[in-house]
């Protein structure tokens, strides 16, 4: 059949059916090790024997400097009492643990096909995919460095079909239509899940619907404790209709279609319901003010400098539809050009939800405003609350940009006398911004509140870590946002190669790869006060609110590459195939979100230009070298064997160099920098330090750092991978495949990137690596 299914070579079976069922499965047991900081046995009997002077909450010094076991908080001491165990010396990295990765995958899938006439066919697939997996010590995505025992699971449940028809009115016309649903449930939840531990504990002011254990935070003494703060789960699911009509006119084939889709999203965000407790040296120092004490001991204590806990679920039960039309034609202009051209319009209603419980931050006026996407009446916050529609606005609490046009063109143009075929072309593609981040509407007063409680440094602790959460919000509101003023992202594209024959068997090509992203959505920090002396809460745009991340849409990325491929068919089967690229990617963040390379949050929100920086993302160089060969041999058993290699090496992407201290006097949020001055990748590379940390200075006080985003550069790749596989025929219907794979053979350590936290204790150190050698079985059997 040809490709409009119109019969060219023999007849066409009439009223058959096909069916065809899969299953396929996956488990992976994976050994992960990481270190950690904890504290020593002493430290948490209360001995801090030979450690700084801890002083009670009335400044007197704790005899022989250990703290009696009768003043030992019960939450924090029962929290402790879920922590292993230094195993190796010393205060910092000396936990080693060792703890298993679980991955659970089955996949099961059924196709039908059946044709009722010469010009009718027809088919249905549907599919079910299940994924359990267990990261020990969290989500490397997500920053995490969770403690044995605090790990995150994640489960993604979907359930996805398709009906397609397919009608040929004449040899030249084809339309064709689909129909499909999906369905996605799941997220990340907590291995401690209904773990009952502020009832145990005492621990007062915390969700009775989220539980599990809090979480503690040491200003960098010692690794986090407890649960991550946040687990997101979602119940999402979409209805679309596609349809496609193909027309074939003497040297043209057109294309013209629409599509439609309705888009259910259903998260749930119970940001900090467990609670998030925050200790520094505050109230055993000398004196108020003063850091000479330990956060630990205020731990110990239960004197907690702030707390947080989520009041609400922050979920949606939110929708949106899309409507797109394309029309592209292919033009044979003459037996050696063939030139593409086509136009898409999309349009992507911004999404809205059902009970209109969704809000946003307006500072465009002054003192700002919470604009709620429903009826504003009885609704309270710090701030007038308004309605979307009572200033304009409508229930997405975003600006409508119904325009949305794709061009693209391309041509391929065969040069016969040089063996070579020039291929070019060029592209606007939108982007549509992840769903996810439309979640900061639900995070907002008045629908959901993070509320803070601050302790006063100079006055004796009144507010316990058992009870800080049932005090009164002492901290001003916070929020998470998006922009009103929403754009469109989009991606200009443009590339040009040339491939060229080179011998019998031996194919060159030369590419040149471009692109440039507008209006990129990447997060920032509003209601941040400028650099200087005094109360920091005073000194904001609206002191009514704290600082509070919001997604912008003016970020922008550049990409240029060139790729040089070789490809090589020897005698008696060895393919041989070598790539290598270099490229450069720069923009002003990498991603909405954190990552292990960076915050993506600026240093000064007021000074976006001083964010351009290479990606942290980007490989400049990366090579690849791959073969197969058939292994001769003869007979069942002896014959049939493959083997196949993959050899891959690339550069380090860079990573960004943070401070923890508050230098600037500007808030938490935005990502400080330190000073640099010198190259710091002129360092030792090697696991204890990978870079020159001496290059790095303190700012003063009221300033921001000179270093600039993504200085420098973290560890590349090396890796071989290894196939063998075999072919045996059991009858003539019947075949078993065998394959065994092994990855990165030569068990090369391929490090991820050191700590990068300026002038703690493991500031340059590297504490973990990607998967060391691993094996992988298979066997197939077809019938």
């Amino acid at each position: 059949q040809n490709q409009f299914g119109a019969g060219v070579g023999g007849p066409i079976v009439r009223n058959k059916t096909f069916f065809f069922v899969s299953y396929e499965g996956q488990r992976i047991r994976k050994s992960l090790t990481q270190t950690f900081s904890v504290p020593s046995a002493a430290l948490r009997s209360g001995d801090f024997v030979g450690q700084p002077t801890i002083y009670d909450a009335n400044r007197t010094p704790y005899p022989l400097n250990r703290i009696p076991a009768t003043r030992l908080d019960p939450v924090t001491s029962a929290l402790l009492g879920t922590v292993p165990l230094p195993n190796l010396p010393g205060l910092s990295q000396n936990l080693r643990a060792s703890e298993r990765q679980r991955v659970n995958n089955n996949n099961y899938s059924g196709r039908l096909d059946h044709q009722f006439s010469p010009s009718d066919t027809t088919y249905a697939r549907f599919s079910l995919f299940d994924a359990r997996q267990f990261d020990p010590f969290g989500s490397g995505v997500l920053q995490e460095s969770l403690l044995p025992g605090f790990g995150r699971n994640l489960s993604t449940h979907s359930l996805n079909g398709v009906v397609g028809w397919t009608h040929v009115f004449t040899p030249q016309v084809l339309n064709e239509t689909r129909f499909a649903f999906l369905s996605v449930v799941g997220g990340q939840s907590s291995p401690n899940a209904g773990n009952p531990f502020a009832v145990r504990s005492g621990l007062q002011g915390v969700s009775a619907t989220d539980l599990g254990y809090p979480q503690a935070t040491f200003g960098g003494q010692f690794t986090t404790i407890g649960d991550p703060a946040l687990f997101t789960y979602r119940d999402n699911g979409d209805l679309e209709v596609f349809d496609n009509v193909s027309i074939h006119r003497g040297t043209h084939s057109l294309k013209v279609g629409g599509y439609w889709m309705h888009y259910r999203f259903r998260p749930v965000n119970p940001n900090g319901a467990r609670g998030v407790f925050a200790f520094t040296p505050r109230f055993t120092s000398s004196a108020p003010g003063l850091a000479d004490g330990s956060a630990f001991a205020d731990f110990l204590l239960g004197f907690p400098t702030s707390a947080q806990v989520g009041v609400g679920r922050a979920n949606l039960d939110a929708s949106v539809d899309w409507a797109h039309f394309y029309f592209q034609d292919t033009w044979q202009a003459s037996k050696n050009l063939k030139v593409d051209v086509g136009l898409r319009y999309e349009y992507n209603r911004n999404m809205t939800d059902s009970a209109d419980r969704m809000s946003a931050i307006d500072l465009s006026v002054p003192g700002g405003r919470f604009v709620v996407a429903g009826n504003a009446s009885g609704l309270s916050a710090p701030l007038p609350v308004v309605s979307a529609a009572s200033i304009g606005w409508d229930r997405s609490l975003l600006v409508s940009r119904p325009l949305r046009l794709a061009p693209r063109a391309g041509i391929a143009w065969s040069l016969p006398s040089w063996k070579s075929v020039l291929r070019a072309g060029f592209g606007i593609y939108p982007n549509q911004a992840a769903y996810s981040i439309i979640s900061n509407f639900a995070q907002n007063l008045p629908y959901f509140a993070s509320k803070t409680v601050s302790t006063n440094a100079t006055d004796a602790p009144t507010l316990r870590t058992q009870t800080i959460l049932s005090a009164p919000a002492t901290g001003a509101a916070g929020g998470s946002n998006l922009d009103h003023d929403f754009k469109i992202e989009y991606n200009e594209v443009w590339n040009v190669n040339l491939e060229r024959e080179i011998g019998q068997g031996s194919v060159f090509s030369a590419a040149y790869i471009g692109s440039r992203t507008v209006h990129a959505d990447s997060s920032t920090v509003v209601n941040v006060p400028t650099p200087g002396p005094g109360a920091i809460q005073a000194r904001r745009p609206v002191p009514q609110l704290s600082q509070f991340n919001t997604i912008r849409w003016d970020g922008y990325a550049t990409y240029h590459a060139m790729t040089m491929t070789f490809k090589r068919r020897f005698s008696k089967g060895l393919t041989f195939d070598g790539n290598w690229t270099w490229s450069h990617s720069i923009d002003d963040a990498s991603d909405p979100g954190a990552t292990l390379n960076e915050a993506n949050l600026p240093q000064d929100v007021r000074n976006m230009a001083a964010e351009k920086a290479t990606s942290s993302f980007d490989h400049r160089h990366r090579g690849v070298v791959s073969f197969v060969y058939p292994i001769p041999g003869m007979g069942r058993f002896l014959g049939g064997w493959q083997i196949g290699g993959n050899y891959t090496v690339q550069t380090g992407a860079p990573f960004t160099v943070n401070i923890s201290s508050d230098q600037a006097n500007i808030g938490p949020g935005p990502a400080q920098r330190p000073n640099l001055l010198a190259d710091p990748n002129s360092g030792p590379h090697t696991p204890d330090r990978w870079f020159n940390t001496a290059a790095f200075s303190l700012p003063g006080l009221y300033s921001f750092g000179s270093a600039p985003r993504n200085a420098v550069t973290g560890p590349g790749l090396q890796e071989f991978d290894l196939s063998l596989q075999k072919d045996i025929p059991v009858t003539d219907k019947i075949k078993l495949q065998f394959r065994a794979e092994a990855y990165n053979l030569g068990n090369h350590p391929n490090f991820n990137i050191p700590n990068r936290t300026a002038f703690t204790a493991n500031f340059g150190k590297i504490s973990s690596a990607q998967d060391s050698r691993q094996f992988q079985f298979a066997l197939k059997l077809g019938f």
